[in-house]
């Protein structure tokens, strides 16, 4: 009997843990520059659009636009208004492929990072001017991958408790 109550309150632990509301992050949905698009002049700035707002919290969030041969291209600092993040790059005659990294903390506190590439050409071809952000490969990595294996276990344990429980007492009748 002791053992059945030690699994029946094991068993709420457990359903409460996993029933904690589920923290979402945010991803990045499109970039302007587009990812992978090809532009005549260098822009004036780089522009982050995430699904959720962004926080500023000192200097966590950032971004970098370098060009092939490493030359930072950014001007100032970034900024975030709601869930954009821009900066202002400096004006550059520079041709070629730049690649953008960036970091933000969204307001669940989530860090986002990622990169992608967008190349500055005077003759663009129509295949890579049509290209969107929708059709490039993801754009972020998620720092907190633990989150999926703590709620698994949890759910393993929880069933494993459960299943326990009812067999003892299916045995004990």
């Amino acid at each position: 009997m002791k053992i059945s109550k030690l699994l029946l309150a094991a068993g709420v632990l457990a359903l409460s843990l996993v029933a904690l509301p589920a923290s979402a992050h945010t991803v990045l949905i499109s970039a302007d520059p587009a990812v992978d698009s090809t532009v005549v002049d260098l822009p004036p700035a780089i522009s982050l659009t995430f699904a959720d707002e962004l926080v500023v919290l000192g200097d966590s969030n950032s971004i970098s636009v370098t060009d092939e041969t490493g030359t930072e291209l950014t001007s100032g600092k970034p900024e975030v208004s709601g869930a954009v993040l821009s900066i202002n790059l400096e004006t550059s005659d520079v041709t070629g492929l730049i690649k953008v990294e960036y970091r933000a903390v969204a307001a669940d506190g989530h860090v986002i990072k990622g990169d992608y590439q967008f190349t500055v050409s005077p003759i663009i071809t129509s295949e890579t001017a049509t290209r969107t952000a929708e059709e490039s490969a993801p754009l972020t990595q998620s720092e907190n991958q633990i989150s999926i294996y703590l709620i698994i276990g949890a759910a393993i344990v929880v069933g494993g408790g459960l299943s326990l429980f009812f067999i003892r007492k299916r045995q004990s009748k």
